[in-house]
């Protein structure tokens, strides 16, 4: 039977995340507004397929537009065809003869915004969640999503059918206790009352790893950021337990690999599972250096949730610049890239560690992160977990018991949310939705500011 995709809606949804505390906010994104496109692909057999690009306020609008640009992609095509061949699919957006020259960042996002939503609309005409949809992929089917074009030297298709063939994915201990979680619950400014009492509580309802923001302004008061950041971790170990782990996250603002690994030194005391994003991005030099350094002090490197391609994931884990590995459901191009990241991540012996540090982004990587761990174990592994922005936003929201994630039931990815919501925070027109000039004026008075961001403030 034929599923042709009649039609493409974009929503454009922005929360005041600046009103909660300060919730969200990290030493590099003053003041974040949790926003997201949501692509909504419609079948003319009444199936609906729906994924989402997180965003943290302006800029939605460029992402909405983008996914926009790829309607003629998909529209008048037949489901069918992404399922039958799902990597020539998806390789037919992201390397588009012209589209391709946009590289990466936007571009890749809304590719993986639309490949998402394909994928949606898969698990819901078998009528399962997308854990099971992927999980239940055969090896041969897994490999066919990937394009290994630039990955061989890495992992080739004969490799990765051998790493699967020799294993099967193991769903029953899943099922049974599901994913471990951690919170992030140290953000930048964030009153340490709050992070008290929120740690306190999760950590009797079975949570064991918290995150911390570290490195606020530190490149311009070092003693004042250290403080702070002392401040922050012996709020969250007061307020938990001796068994409980700290992990910490620095958004890319510590440098380069010298002044980061001198800062982390500083606080190596504290037993860090890993620093997160200490240095940019794509330092892939960077980050070999750094673990280098820290390993003397037991302190892991993770990194990748801004890592825009399967590429650079290559070279961060071959090159040994990770202990950690940091998918993003929404940052690269859609499950059948983060497939290939995910075996590279198992051949290289990397754990993976998502990051769902944002709204929505629990329900796209939690699925990936199933997928990872039925397939290659759950030693080393922790999901992030948000404890904000899931009742009240999404018809299905994430349930974590006794500190693990736990699979859900609905079809597909389970993004779809409540009406009320998207009334209330669909911009520009709702009435509470998330107002540009209020995050810019509170990101300029922040502690810790760059100097420039004088020229924010309105």
């Amino acid at each position: 039977m034929k599923h042709i995709i009649r039609s493409l809606e974009v929503l454009d949804l922005r929360y005041p995340t600046v009103r909660l505390g300060m919730a969200g906010s990290d030493p590099r994104h003053l003041a974040p507004n949790y926003s997201c496109a949501i692509p909504i692909l419609r079948t003319d057999t009444g199936l609906e397929g729906r994924s989402l690009v997180f965003t943290i306020g302006d800029g939605t609008q460029i992402q909405k537009a983008a996914i926009e640009a790829l309607e003629r992609f998909v529209v008048g095509r037949d489901l069918n065809e992404f399922i039958e061949e799902p990597g020539l699919f998806a390789q037919s957006l992201a390397e588009h003869h012209q589209l391709r020259w946009l590289a990466l960042g936007t571009y890749r996002m809304a590719v993986g915004g639309i490949v998402n939503a394909l994928w949606d609309l898969w698990a819901k005409l078998d009528g399962v969640p997308m854990w099971k949809l992927l999980t239940s992929l055969s090896p041969e089917k897994i490999v066919q999503s990937i394009d290994f074009h630039h990955l061989r030297d890495a992992l080739t298709e004969d490799e990765l059918l051998e790493m699967l063939n020799s294993r099967k994915p193991d769903m029953e201990r899943l099922q049974a206790k599901g994913v471990r979680v951690y919170s992030t619950a140290g953000w930048s400014g964030r009153p340490l009352d709050e992070v008290r009492e929120l740690c306190g509580g999760l950590y009797k309802a079975g949570t064991r790893a918290f995150k911390a923001k570290v490195g606020r302004g530190q490149q311009y008061d070092r003693s004042r950021a250290l403080d702070e950041d002392r401040r922050m971790l012996n709020a969250i170990r007061e307020s938990t337990g001796p068994d409980a782990l700290l992990l910490t996250d620095a958004n890319q603002n510590l440098g380069d690999w010298h002044n980061a690994a001198s800062y982390m030194k500083e606080l190596a005391e504290y037993k860090l599972l890993f620093i997160e994003e200490a240095i940019a991005y794509n330092d892939v030099a960077g980050y070999i250096k750094l673990r280098e350094a820290l390993a003397p002090y037991d302190v892991g490197v993770a990194g990748g949730e801004q890592a825009p391609d399967a590429v650079t994931f290559k070279q961060l884990l071959a090159g040994g610049g990770l202990t950690h590995c940091q998918i993003d459901g929404a940052r690269v191009g859609g499950v059948n890239e983060l497939f290939a990241i995910v075996a590279m991540a198992a051949k290289f012996n990397v754990p993976v560690c998502p990051h769902s540090g944002g709204i929505g982004l629990g329900q796209l990587v939690g699925a990936m992160s199933i997928f990872d761990q039925a397939w290659f174990g759950s030693d080393g592994r922790w999901l992030e977990y948000l404890e904000f922005l899931q009742a009240g936003v999404f018809k299905n929201p994430l349930v974590v018991k006794d500190g693990r994630y736990q699979l859900p039931s609905a079809p597909g990815w389970g993004l779809e949310m409540e009406d009320e919501f998207v009334r209330r925070y669909q911009f520009p027109n709702g009435p509470d939705t998330a107002i540009t000039e209020e995050a810019d004026n509170i990101a300029a008075a922040q502690p810790g500011a760059p100097p420039y961001a004088r020229y924010w403030a309105r």
